[in-house]
């Protein structure tokens, strides 16, 4: 059981899904306010951001700073790493591994401070990135500031 939404009227179906784990193995718990991931929008207007600091650097001589390596260099400033554990399939060994923490698991508050930081951050080095008009990290914004 890896993510599961608990409300009032959950509980019975998470206390059946807990008694389909290991027990003899232990488990850590986090209880953290369940907010909806990030948007398909959202994800787009990142690797937009991507694209732009990318043309932004290659004009400024730095060739090799891809997409894909924008990517990756702001997930570590800003987003970091986290223990992942995997599983050999044909020993069982469990090792563990760092990785750069994922995109695709951000709830949409996180992504929008995400996305912010990678704005802020590519106007701090000249590279103006314009916000759509009609966007979900607008309408984000927005409610904020209600």
């Amino acid at each position: 059981m890896k993510n599961f939404r608990l409300t009032v009227n959950s509980i019975g179906l998470f206390i059946s899904e807990l008694w389909k784990l290991d027990l003899t193995k232990a488990y850590r718990v986090t209880i953290v306010q369940w907010r909806e991931k990030r948007s398909l929008d959202q994800n787009s207007f990142q690797h937009v951001i991507y694209g732009e600091i990318s043309k932004y650097l290659v004009s400024k001589g730095r060739s090799d700073w891809t997409p894909k390596v924008v990517k990756r260099n702001m997930k570590n400033n800003f987003l970091g790493w986290e223990i992942i554990e995997y599983t050999c399939v044909k020993t069982g060994e469990v090792t563990t591994r760092e990785e750069l923490i994922s995109t695709s698991g951000l709830d949409v508050g996180f992504a929008c401070d995400y996305i912010t930081k990678l704005l802020d951050w590519s106007q701090s080095i000249g590279c103006t990135i314009k916000i759509p008009a009609q966007c979900d990290y607008r309408d984000y914004l927005d409610k904020q500031e209600e």
